[in-house]
């Protein structure tokens, strides 16, 4: 049986299929940017799941990105007590 490897891209990382007999559609993260460094090698029983967790990352770094941005926007309008930040 002649298996086909099939390559993927998603927020550039790249993730090719690495199916076993127990998890015909398992995938693996085979290159990724820096920023997404942690899911370098790391697999998953599906594509959807991947990408999933990949976007998953993304939200919670731009929501984490997005306090830093606020408290920045909020410094130039308002006095900020130093101690809160």
């Amino acid at each position: 049986m002649k298996q086909v490897v099939t390559q993927v891209k998603h927020r550039n990382c790249t993730i090719i299929s690495t199916p076993t007999e127990q998890f015909p559609n398992m995938v693996t993260v085979t290159k990724t940017p820096k920023i997404r460094e942690v899911f370098l090698d790391r697999r998953y029983i599906t594509l959807e799941k991947c990408y999933l967790t990949i976007e998953a990352f993304e939200s919670d770094r731009l929501i984490n990105n997005k306090e830093t941005y606020v408290k920045v926007q909020l410094r130039e309008v308002v006095v900020v007590d130093e101690a809160d930040s």
